[in-house]
């Protein structure tokens, strides 16, 4: 599929061309940061809040949790929902003043949101912005409010107008799409557990992302959208009780309310919010959050704005609803601390514990002392706002500070398949992780996307891996150990592989891709370290190994302190009474990789387990052999000097010779290996007795003694078109996958294209959303006259 064919790439989203530049994709974050910004800042002074309450509404929702912990494309269209809402105010404003328009920035907010590539983001902030427009119309009589209403529909009108491009593209695709459980009601019942809400409040008390303390980490980790903190609801709890702006404070409360309940599975609200269409087609525990983020920063500032109209942080104490918020949060607080109790006791994130129980501490301490002491209301509200936006960039900050490390890329392989594959695909079993050989410029045959074209999901599950998720197609997501390996399935079906065009096999280096599967996850997180001092023995024995295979080399997974062991390691493998041995110098290891092995003579074949002993030798820095938790089904011993180590067993690989339907690596280095297969694949381009020339997908020179058919191994879709000679030809399908396109006799030129069904359509209602969005912006007096500022105590 054309990256613009379908919605997901954001192919044609006014920002993508950042991704070109080196560090792009930092850039475009920091730019949509930079939008969610100001256009928060322009939305509270629209409203009339002061400078100190816009600016920290504005830092608090830049500075969000769903921008800390997300970095795909569900986090492009957060940065409108502000512009939207600009929108919403200037409607109202141009009816308060007697002008016509108002409605431009809903028409470009929503067209931006669209273009960014996240339909179900902006779904759901589009139903918070509805929240929004409803609070809005007290204060309004019977005609300013349908005027009002009218408006709005004109500029939504005129987003959808100016997306109807992208619409085009992503609504005539979707019928031939998979789309996995968004499909259906397939997210209905998906929360997050009730223990993980401490989490909301204080992200890292349990520790980073990185920090997996249960076994349910990771599903944890995949639903989570963002966290808010504790100042942020602190203060949007004070922001909730001033009669300025009532109903959208409470519709904001409220909103923040049921999403936050329907997250965790509060019974009853949960419900009301599921109930909403569309909800539960996608997976709203990770898209929610950007919406009462933005809720909760908007009432923060607020609260800021009626502090220092207040004059006191006290005189809001003595407010019963402003006291009984507070009670509520400080139960909720409780709660969320005593659900979680005892389940996140790892040792290795005490550190984490202690340092956000003493921020919770010093930010409550900060609190009493602005309370107490005689400081007027202004004062109070910019200690307030100046706590409340340092916790949200200090826990922005935790993910890039303390994850990201510096490194440096390997394109050795990039460039030697860029050189080498041609026209034809490669298959990755580790190394380049499917998506990025879109990002690089080589044809990958994995993915890992949704939607998808139906055809090819069905192919994958029928011809080349019936153990896949359909979601995913690579070296994860596999749904059944015991229905084969991802490199098994591969040898099961060479011939499917080669018939869609595989010229080479990506795998991770340091372990034979094709040898024997020893079951074990090499990213499971719970690993044990075993360290190895000049003179530490390990073994293993392995009573399950193949009794028909041989052994060639031994692989182990290694710790290496950063590149830094040093010294040799040393591997005696023994099979009965016969014994081979190797060695590898440690300096040339890799932290985190596997290490391989090659012994000095294969173990020959027999039914005695394998029993393997790894011996360091030399050296001043210490090695680690990783060990995973072992299964009760295959009891692999596992000794440290001697002390057993039960129910653990090292991260190994035995190896064979290399099978018959690939050579030796013909690409090697510290970060993948690649295989060649040794039958050629077939052609992207074929004719049966023809000649053709191609160095494009695109375009192909062919040359026939007779009439014939030419088969491009490409996706058959609607909206790809083709030119014989200049001339309009039909595609055709081949099979079940392919196109087809038949030709005459003699010398054609052929050349295709794709365009997306009905795009001149598209075309020209983009003209006129543009059209229409111009006339919201335009500043035209009502010549009716008669309007009537709205009720200014309800605004």
């Amino acid at each position: 599929m054309p990256l613009a064919g379908e919605m997901q790439s954001a192919a044609l989203f006014p920002l993508t061309p950042l991704l070109a530049l080196p560090d792009g994709q930092l850039y475009m974050h920091i730019a949509m940061q930079i939008i969610a910004g100001i256009f928060t800042v322009l939305v509270m002074r629209r409203l009339g809040t002061g400078a100190l309450a816009a600016a920290t509404a504005a830092l608090l929702f830049e500075f969000n949790g769903t921008y800390a912990w997300l970095a795909n494309a569900v986090i492009n269209p957060i940065c409108f929902l502000p512009m939207i809402l600009l929108g919403v105010e200037d409607v109202r404003l141009s009816i308060a003043e007697g002008r016509r328009g108002g409605w431009g920035w809903i028409g470009l907010g929503v067209a931006l949101s669209l273009y960014a590539g996240f339909p179900e983001m902006a779904y759901l902030d589009g139903l918070l912005a509805a929240a929004w427009t409803l609070a809005r119309l007290p204060g309004l009589d019977r005609r300013q409010a349908a005027v009002f209403l009218a408006r709005l529909l004109l500029g939504v009108g005129a987003g959808v107008l100016l997306a109807t491009p992208i619409l085009i593209a992503f609504l005539g695709y979707l019928p031939h799409a998979f789309v996995g459980a968004h499909g259906g009601e397939g997210y209905r019942y998906v929360r997050l557990g009730q223990e993980r809400l401490i989490t909301l409040l204080m992200p890292y008390l349990h520790g980073r992302l990185t920090d997996a303390t249960t076994p349910d980490a990771g599903v944890f980790w995949g639903r989570a959208g963002g966290y808010i903190g504790m100042m942020m609801p602190a203060m949007a709890v004070m922001g909730l009780w001033a009669r300025r702006w009532c109903g959208l404070r409470l519709a904001l409360g409220a909103w923040s309310l049921f999403t936050i309940a329907t997250l965790y599975g509060v019974p009853g609200l949960t419900h009301l919010v599921t109930a909403v269409p569309m909800v539960t087609n996608s997976i709203f525990t990770r898209y929610l959050p950007p919406s009462f983020e933005f809720a909760l920063a908007v009432l923060a500032g607020l609260a800021c704005h009626d502090l220092a109209q207040a004059g006191d942080l006290r005189r809001l104490w003595t407010r019963p609803l402003f006291r009984n918020g507070a009670a509520a949060l400080v139960l909720l607080l409780l709660a969320a601390a005593v659900l979680s109790w005892g389940r996140f006791n790892d040792a290795a994130v005490l550190s984490w514990y202690r340092l956000s129980i003493g921020v919770a501490a010093a930010l409550a301490l900060g609190v009493c002392v602005l309370a107490f002491p005689r400081l007027d209301g202004r004062r109070q509200a910019r200690g307030l706002a100046a706590f409340a936006v340092v916790e949200a960039i200090a826990l922005f900050l935790v993910p890039a500070v303390w994850t990201v490390r510096a490194g440096t890329l390997q394109l050795g392989g990039i460039h030697f398949l860029r050189q080498n594959l041609g026209l034809q695909r490669f298959y990755t079993l580790g190394p380049i992780q499917p998506n990025y050989g879109s990002f690089y410029g080589i044809a990958s045959l994995n993915h890992d996307d949704l939607p998808l074209p139906a055809d090819w999901t069905r192919y994958v599950h029928d011809h080349l891996d019936d153990n896949t998720t359909g979601v995913t197609f690579g070296p994860y997501g596999h749904l059944d150990p015991s229905r084969g390996s991802q490199a098994q399935n591969l040898m099961r079906n060479l011939d499917a592989f080669r018939e869609v065009g595989v010229k080479y096999v990506v795998a991770p280096p340091g372990i034979s891709p094709f040898g024997w599967d020893a079951g074990q996850d090499a990213n499971d997180p719970g690993h044990q370290p075993l360290r190895l001092d000049d003179g530490t023995r390990v073994t293993l024995e392995v009573p399950d190994y193949p009794a028909g295979n041989e052994v060639h080399d031994v692989s182990v997974m290694l710790g290496t302190y950063g590149d830094k062991s040093d010294g040799l390691l040393r591997v005696t493998a023994c099979r009965g009474d016969v014994c081979a041995n190797g060695r590898t110098d440690l300096a040339a290891a890799r932290d985190g990789r596997y290490a391989r092995i090659s012994l000095d003579h294969p173990l020959p074949a027999g039914g005695a387990p394998v029993t393997l002993e790894w011996r360091k030798s030399g050296g001043a820095v210490p090695v680690v052999i990783w060990a995973v938790q072992g299964h009760a089904d295959r009891p692999r011993a596992l000794t440290l000097d001697g002390v057993p180590k039960p129910g653990w067993e090292a991260v190994i690989g035995l190896g064979s010779p290399v099978p018959a339907f690939v050579d030796a690596p013909v690409y090697s280095d510290a970060v993948m290996d690649i295989y060649q297969m040794r039958q050629p694949p077939a052609p992207y381009f074929q004719a049966e007795g023809c000649v053709v020339e191609a160095t494009l997908r695109t375009q192909a020179m062919v040359d026939c003694p007779t009439p014939a058919a030419l088969t491009r191994r490409e996706l058959y879709l609607p909206g790809w078109t083709v030119t014989v000679n200049g001339q309009d030809s039909p595609v055709l399908r081949q099979g079940e996958l392919f196109q087809r396109v038949a030709l005459p006799a003699g010398r054609s030129v052929v050349a295709f294209r794709f365009r997306p069904p009905f795009m001149p359509l598209g075309y020209a209602a983009l003209a006129v959303g543009l059209l229409l969005t111009g006339l919201g912006w335009r500043p035209r007096r009502d010549e009716r006259g008669g309007a009537t500022a709205p009720n200014r105590r309800n605004r």
